[in-house]
């Protein structure tokens, strides 16, 4: 008997940096933006004016901002994350508080699926009129494969409008084509709000031959010289464990957090069918302040 369990057991030791070379992982949660819904389904209810400017598909710049698409990445977790930058001339925001409303509309160019949209509020603070230099902004969303057309906008508190419309391409490689994505084709979804937040219950059974694994992993810069770990290095590490806690096979889970730049362990939790990733994240943050 002792033979067959220790079959089914096996140890996976995770670390950023070896692990970057076959997927790429390109998105941070401060990122998101939140899918506008309608009622009952429909599409939600705009203001006109953003309307007609999505529906014109004309570039304007009455707000002068440069929008930067980037191409689609497929990430760790299996979703291609598409992510694009905004650069703003701090001097067209100089003055009192003023408040960016950012809209945008993904739609599928393949298949009869509906147009998913997005929105944003960022507040600015006050900035003095002879302000130098530019603001940087990002935006995020997540896709299946596909061909998918993007209409955005963002308008300040005097109706300023920038608008900016492009095309994504989210297609796996050569070498991909057999991996199973977590986003059907044509699907479009928000990024995750929170890297740490707790999976739903598994709801898998506790099979004879469910695998018992024990994951090792190391929660470092990708940078060996950077001063701490950044959103982007714990991201990609996350997606895996949560790829692997869904994974059928596996029935129970143990883990070891550690910083092995450090030298310390971060976090232990013995067997459970279940990663606590809210405490994961917790010990992390105590990590940092400890630091």
């Amino acid at each position: 008997m002792r033979d067959r369990d220790d079959r089914r057991r096996g140890t996976l030791f995770l670390s950023i940096v070896p692990l970057l070379g076959a997927l790429h992982f390109v998105c941070s949660p401060s990122l998101a933006q939140t899918i506008l819904k309608g009622h009952s389904g429909s599409a939600p209810t705009l203001v006109g004016s953003d309307l007609a400017v999505l529906e014109a598909r004309e570039p304007r710049k009455d707000l002068p901002c440069t929008v930067t698409p980037n191409k689609p990445v497929l990430g760790f977790d299996l979703r291609f994350h598409t992510t694009f930058d905004i650069t703003l001339p701090l001097r067209e925001l100089a003055g009192a508080e003023n408040l960016l409303t950012v809209i945008f509309r993904v739609t599928p160019l393949e298949g009869e699926k509906e147009s998913v949209y997005f929105t944003q509020k960022i507040r600015v603070p006050p900035i003095e009129e002879d302000a130098k230099g530019d603001a940087y902004l990002q935006g995020a969303f997540d896709l299946g494969e596909g061909r998918y057309q993007v209409e955005w906008l963002m308008r300040d508190r005097s109706e300023r409008v920038c608008a900016h419309f492009w095309e994504a391409v989210a297609e796996l490689g050569p070498r991909d084509k057999d991996l199973a994505l977590n986003l059907r084709p044509g699907e479009i979804a928000a990024v995750e709000p929170e890297q740490f937040m707790a999976d739903p219950p598994s709801g898998k059974a506790a099979e004879e031959d469910s695998l018992h694994v024990k994951v090792l992993v190391n929660f470092a810069p990708q940078n060996a010289m950077a001063a701490s770990l950044q959103p982007a290095d714990t991201s990609a590490l996350v997606s895996i464990l949560r790829t692997i806690q869904r994974d059928p096979r596996i029935g129970r889970v143990s883990l070891v957090a550690f910083n092995l730049q450090e030298q310390k362990v971060i976090y232990r939790q013995p067997v459970s069918d279940q990663i606590d990733f809210p405490a994961v994240g917790e010990a992390l943050r105590a990590s940092r302040k400890n630091a």
